[in-house]
């Protein structure tokens, strides 16, 4: 995989959900908090590949491109500049033995209630 620095034009937030109190009335609300932020590329995939995952489980998924990070867990949450939520459903390491190595993230939206 070959990619710019100016490929990288755009930042994912990963972090997890936690139950913390509401400062108006004590309640407990589920919050996002950030772990950390990283550049991300997005990623196309060929219409051979959308047709592939018509009726799978992945067929409703986003992939991006970021560098390699070990800290990168598939409980964590990521927001798009979208402003919505999504699952990690996968990792896809870059084991090779390159200098500059690059994950292939996929994301999927997040159904779950996150305020």
């Amino acid at each position: 995989m070959k990619y710019k620095p100016s490929d990288f034009n755009k930042v994912v937030r990963l972090g997890t959900i936690e139950s913390v109190p509401n400062e108006t009335n004590g309640n407990l609300q589920n919050t996002f908090i950030e772990a950390m932020a990283l550049h991300y590329a997005p990623r196309t995939r060929t219409m051979t590949q959308q047709y592939t995952l018509l009726g799978t489980k992945l067929e409703d998924t986003v992939l991006i491109v970021i560098r390699h990070n070990a800290s990168l867990q598939e409980t964590m949450l990521a927001q798009l500049p979208d402003h919505k939520y999504y699952d990690i459903v996968g990792i896809s390491p870059d084991e090779s033995n390159n200098i500059i190595r690059y994950d292939i993230v996929t994301l999927k939206l997040n159904q779950r209630g996150v305020e």
